[in-house]
């Protein structure tokens, strides 16, 4: 049997990831455009354009033929996304 204290905290847990699972709606329906996008230019290489894309995927661009070099995993811009062989 839980305690009060532990009902509570429940539906608290249970309103805040309501409360999140609309913000996060609300936010992919309004993020139409990159959230951030610049051109790297790095020493000694080629430029690359650097894209941040609704929901936290970090994409790496070729500028002068749009080539997806790189993408990230959602939410984790350090780590590469793996696209099985097909």
């Amino acid at each position: 049997m839980r305690s009060a204290t532990q009902r509570v905290r429940a539906l608290a847990i249970d309103a805040a990831a309501s409360r999140l699972e609309g913000a996060a709606t609300y936010a992919e329906l309004h993020a139409r455009k990159p959230l951030f996008q610049k051109t790297m230019r790095r020493h000694g290489g080629a430029p690359v354009l650097v894209r941040l894309d609704w929901p936290g995927v970090l994409r790496v661009f070729d500028p002068a033929t749009g080539e997806l070099l790189a993408e990230s995993v959602p939410g984790q811009p350090r780590q590469l996304k793996l696209i099985p062989a097909a």
